[in-house]
C-alpha cells in the first residue's frame, strides 16, 4: 500500500510539473513551481509558449510575479530560458576538486537601476544646468550603480531572496548555493534549516559554523575542515523617491545607497532641494542629506545604505540665488538658514583673476518691484541673500591707476610704477640711464589732458638730470616720457653697387667709405668684371635752371683686380651708385642637344653666336639610314620673359573676346607647354645652308630627327579613330574613308593634316573647287567638330516676335 501511494505521489508531481511547464502563463497560482525540477523539454515548451504569445521575458516578469512565483525562481527560469545555467544539483555529496574558491556575485532580482532606459530622456536635461549639482544627473554624469564586485560589507543584513555560497573544504567537503527562503532560513542538505534573516554576514557565518560543526560536519570543530560563507546573489529592496524628476517606487539592489536611488530617479526636480533631502525610515526622518558635501569636498558620509521600504523625500528649496560674471563657477546656488554671501562665494570657487572685488551688484525682488544693492567687500560675511537674488560680479577696469612709461634712448624702456613725487630724472634713473646716442637737447612728455586729449610738454634732458625744477617735471598717471636718439634725427644714408660684383645691392654709408671698401663689402669682383668702374654721384645744386639737365655726376676709374690701384681709394659720398661693367663679349659657352636618328646624338656647345641647324647637323655626322628627315623638328624651350608676355597677351584676349570655338582653351594649353615645336625642312636646309629655313640656334634648343614611320593616323570627328599604312598616291579623302568617313558632328571644311615635323596644312577652297593637302608618312589627318550653337529658346522666340510686332505697329502708325 505504501509503495502504491509513493508511485501515485511521484506521478502526480511529475504531471503537475508538466502542466506548469505548459500553462505557466495561464496558470493562476505559481507559488509551487520549482525551476530546478523542470526538464530541458519543459523549458523548450515555455520558450515556445512565450514566442506564440509574442512576449519577451521583461514583459512576462510582472505577470509571473503577480501569480505568486518568487523572484528567485523567476531568475532561475530566466537563466534557464537564456541558456545561462543548467538545472542545479541539490545533492549534498562531495564536490571533489570542483569546490569554488571564489564566486562572482550576481544580482538576484529585477532592478530599476538600469540607466540605459533613461538615455533618451537624458538627452534633454530635466534640471536647469545652471543649478549647482545638476551635472550629477545629466547625460554626462557618472553612473551611480552599486559595485557588485566589492567585498561583502560585514554589516550587510541578510533577507529573503539573498543567495549565499556555503563551502566546506578539508577532510570533509561540500559546496552549494543556498537561497534565503521567505521564512528567512537556508536549507543545508543533511543538516536542516538554519535561520539567517536579519543577521549580518559575520553573525550568519558564525551561526552556520556552529550548526554544521554540531551535525555531520564535525571536523569543522576540530579544525580538520574549514568553512567559507559568501554572498553570491543579492535580493532587491523597494525604495520610494518623491520630489524627484522621476518620482516612483523602485526595485533596487540591496547594496544600493541614497546616491544610487537619487541617480535613477533623475535627481531633484526643478524646485527640489539639493541640501535638505530626507531619508525616511520607519515613518521618521533617519537622516538629512546635503549633496553640497559631495560636490564641494567629496564627502560621502551622507551616502548611506538603503533598506527595504525606505522613502527618500526631496522637499522644495527655501533659498536660491544666482551668481554671474567674474567667478570661477557661475550658477544657481542653494543656501541653508544662516549662510551668508561669503559661503555662496565659496560655492562658486571664489573670484576670477580679473574680477572687480570692491563691491558686487545684487538685484533683489521686493513685494512690488525689483531693486539693486551695492554690496561692499566688508559686508560679504553679514549679508543674508534673499531667495531669487541675482548677484553680478563685474570685470576690473582695463586701466592703470599708477602707470608711467619711458621710451627711446634709455637702457630699459618700459612701463614703471608711478610713486609719490616721481619726476623725469627719477624715471630716467629707473630705466638705467641714457644710452650713448641719446639726444640730450630736448625730450618730450606725452600727457593726457583733462578733456582726454593728448598734450605735449618739452624739457631739456641735461637740465632735468641736473635737477632744474623747470625741466624736471613732476610726472602724472599715464605720462609717457620720450628720449630721442641722435640716430633718429639723421637721414639713413645708403650707397648702391651693381653690375659684376658677387653681392650687388644697397649698403650703409659710413664716413671714410672708399670705393675699395664698398667692393670688398660686396664680395669682390666676378670673373666677368671689366677694369672700368663708374660712380654716379648726386648733383648738389641750390637752384635748377633750364640749361642744367644733369641727372648725376659720373666719375670713371680704372681698377685692377686686386684693388691695388690708386683709383680704388676714391672716397664715396651718400647715395653714390657704383657700376662695375662686364667684359666685352664675355659669355660662358652654351649648348644645344641633338637627338633621334643622327650618327652622334648628344649635347653640342655652340661655337658661333649665329650657328645654324645645318652646322650642328653636320657636326653630328648627319642622319642615319632609317631617319625620316621630313619629320625633323626643333624644340625651343620658352624663357621666363616669353612666358610672362604670353600670359599678358592671353589676359588681354580674354577681356576682348567671347570664346565660342575653344580658342581660349587652346591658348591656355599652349601656355602650359614648356616648349614650342618648330618644323624643319631638313632636305632644303642641307641643300641651301644659311637660308631662311636654316634657323639660328639658341641655348637649350633640341634638334630631333625621328625614325621613319610609315603610318597615317586619322582622328577627330570620324567614325573610328585609327592608324593605317601610308600608300603612295592616296589622297586625304581616301584616308578618311578608311576611318569610316565623317561623323555627324564633323566640320568637313576645316579638316587638316599635321605632318610629322609639326607643320599643318588645311583644305583650300576656290569657287566650287577644293584642294586637299597632300598626306605624307607619319602624318595625322584631323577632322574638328562643329562648335556648339546655342538654340533659340521659346522665351527668346516670343520676345523677338513681340519686338517685330511692336515695330510693325509703329511703322503702320507712321504710314497712316
Amino acid at each position: 500500500m505504501g509503495k502504491k501511494l509513493l508511485i501515485w505521489f511521484i506521478g502526480s508531481f511529475l504531471a503537475l510539473g508538466a502542466l506548469q511547464a505548459q500553462d505557466i502563463l495561464r496558470g493562476r497560482d505559481l507559488k509551487q513551481v520549482r525551476v530546478d525540477e523542470l526538464s530541458d523539454a519543459d523549458i523548450s515548451k515555455i520558450k515556445a509558449q512565450l514566442s506564440a504569445a509574442g512576449m519577451t521575458l521583461e514583459q512576462a516578469e510582472p505577470l509571473v510575479l503577480s501569480k505568486g512565483m518568487s523572484v528567485t525562481e523567476f531568475n532561475k527560469l530566466k537563466q534557464r530560458l537564456m541558456g545561462a545555467v543548467a538545472p542545479g544539483n541539490k545533492s549534498g555529496g562531495k564536490a571533489g576538486s570542483n569546490i569554488p574558491l571564489s564566486v562572482e556575485r550576481q544580482y538576484n532580482g529585477t532592478d530599476t537601476l538600469d540607466t540605459e532606459k533613461y538615455n533618451a530622456k537624458a538627452a534633454k536635461p530635466l534640471i536647469n544646468p545652471l543649478i549647482f549639482g545638476a551635472e550629477l544627473y545629466t547625460s554626462l554624469a557618472p553612473s551611480f550603480e552599486p559595485n557588485m564586485k566589492m567585498a561583502t560589507p560585514l554589516n550587510y543584513t541578510l533577507g529573503p531572496d539573498d543567495v549565499i555560497q556555503v563551502s566546506v573544504f578539508g577532510i570533509q567537503e561540500y559546496s552549494g548555493e543556498l537561497p534565503v527562503s521567505p521564512e528567512g532560513a537556508i536549507a543545508v542538505p543533511n543538516v536542516g534549516q538554519i535561520k539567517v534573516a536579519g543577521m549580518s554576514i559575520e553573525a550568519a557565518t558564525q551561526k552556520i559554523r556552529t550548526t554544521l560543526a554540531g551535525s555531520v560536519y564535525r571536523t569543522i570543530q576540530s579544525g580538520g575542515s574549514k568553512l567559507s560563507v559568501s554572498l553570491t546573489r543579492i535580493r532587491s529592496i523597494k525604495v520610494t523617491v518623491i520630489g524627484s524628476n522621476r518620482p516612483a517606487n523602485y526595485n533596487l539592489s540591496s547594496l544600493s545607497t541614497v546616491f544610487n536611488a537619487l541617480y535613477v530617479a533623475g535627481g531633484p526636480n526643478a524646485y527640489g532641494s539639493f541640501r535638505e533631502i530626507e531619508l525616511v525610515r520607519n515613518n521618521r526622518v533617519e537622516r538629512k542629506i546635503d549633496l553640497y558635501k559631495l560636490l564641494l569636498y567629496g564627502d560621502q558620509t551622507d551616502n548611506v545604505s538603503l533598506r527595504d521600504n525606505d522613502v527618500i523625500r526631496i522637499p522644495a528649496y527655501k533659498r536660491r540665488l544666482e551668481i554671474q560674471g567674474q567667478v570661477k563657477r557661475p550658477g544657481i546656488f542653494e543656501l541653508l538658514p544662516g549662510e551668508s554671501f561669503q559661503e555662496v562665494l565659496q560655492f562658486a570657487s571664489g573670484f576670477t583673476d580679473t574680477a572687480y572685488r570692491s563691491s558686487v551688484k545684487v538685484f533683489q525682488y521686493s513685494d512690488k518691484e525689483r531693486k539693486v544693492l551695492d554690496l561692499k567687500t566688508e559686508e560679504f560675511k553679514t549679508y543674508q541673500p534673499g531667495s531669487g537674488d541675482l548677484v553680478v560680479v563685474n570685470r576690473v577696469l582695463n586701466r592703470f591707476q599708477n602707470r608711467v612709461k619711458i621710451t627711446g634712448a634709455v637702457y630699459r624702456p618700459d612701463t614703471y610704477q608711478l610713486t609719490a613725487q616721481l619726476r623725469v630724472a627719477d624715471l630716467i634713473r629707473k630705466a638705467e640711464g641714457l644710452t650713448e646716442d641719446a639726444f640730450t637737447g630736448r625730450g618730450q612728455i606725452i600727457r593726457l589732458e583733462e578733456d582726454l586729449s593728448k598734450g605735449i610738454r618739452s624739457f631739456d634732458v641735461k637740465k632735468a638730470l641736473a635737477g632744474d625744477a623747470e625741466h624736471n617735471w613732476l610726472l602724472q598717471r599715464e605720462d609717457e616720457v620720450i628720449i630721442n636718439s641722435m640716430q633718429d634725427l639723421k637721414d639713413e644714408f645708403k650707397v648702391i653697387v651693381q653690375g659684376e660684383v658677387r653681392m650687388p645691392g644697397k649698403f650703409d654709408f659710413a664716413t671714410g667709405l672708399t670705393l675699395k671698401d664698398l667692393i670688398v663689402q660686396a664680395g669682390g669682383f666676378t670673373d666677368a668684371a671689366y677694369k672700368t668702374v663708374e660712380i654716379a654721384r648726386l648733383v648738389q645744386r641750390d637752384s635748377l635752371t633750364a640749361t642744367d639737365t644733369r641727372a648725376s655726376e659720373v666719375i670713371r676709374a680704372d681698377i685692377n683686380g686686386d684693388l691695388s690701384s690708386a683709383a680704388a681709394n676714391i672716397p664715396l659720398r651718400p647715395f653714390d651708385v657704383v657700376t662695375v661693367r662686364r667684359k666685352a663679349g664675355y659669355q660662358i659657352p652654351e649648348s644645344v642637344i641633338v637627338s633621334g636618328q643622327v650618327q652622334y646624338p648628344g649635347p653640342y656647345a655652340l661655337n658661333d653666336r649665329s650657328e645654324r641647324v645645318s652646322s650642328i647637323l653636320q657636326r653630328a655626322g648627319g642622319y642615319t639610314a632609317d631617319a625620316y628627315p621630313d619629320g625633323a623638328y626643333l624644340k625651343r624651350y620658352k624663357t621666363e620673359a616669353e612666358r610672362i608676355k604670353a600670359r599678358e597677351a592671353a589676359k588681354a584676349l580674354e577681356k576682348n573676346i567671347t570664346d565660342t570655338t575653344g580658342s581660349l582653351r587652346k591658348l591656355e594649353q599652349d601656355l602650359q607647354r614648356e616648349y614650342d615645336k618648330i618644323p624643319l625642312d631638313i632636305p632644303g636646309i642641307i641643300k641651301f645652308p644659311g637660308s631662311i629655313e636654316d634657323l639660328v640656334l639658341r641655348a637649350g634648343d633640341e634638334l630631333y630627327v625621328p625614325k621613319f614611320d610609315g603610318q597615317v593616323k586619322i582622328s577627330g570627328a570620324v567614325l573610328m579613330t585609327t592608324q593605317v599604312p601610308f600608300r603612295e598616291g592616296n589622297s586625304m579623302k581616301d584616308y578618311l574613308n578608311e576611318a569610316g568617313g565623317f561623323s555627324s558632328r564633323a566640320w568637313r571644311r576645316k579638316a587638316y593634316v599635321v605632318y610629322a615635323n609639326g607643320r599643318a596644312a588645311t583644305t583650300s577652297h576656290f569657287l566650287f573647287f577644293k584642294s586637299f593637302p597632300k598626306v605624307m608618312p607619319g602624318s595625322e589627318v584631323v577632322v574638328p567638330s562643329k562648335p556648339e550653337v546655342k538654340k533659340t529658346s521659346t522665351a527668346e522666340m516670343i520676345g523677338i516676335s513681340s519686338a517685330i510686332a511692336s515695330l510693325a505697329g509703329v511703322v503702320i502708325a507712321i504710314l497712316r
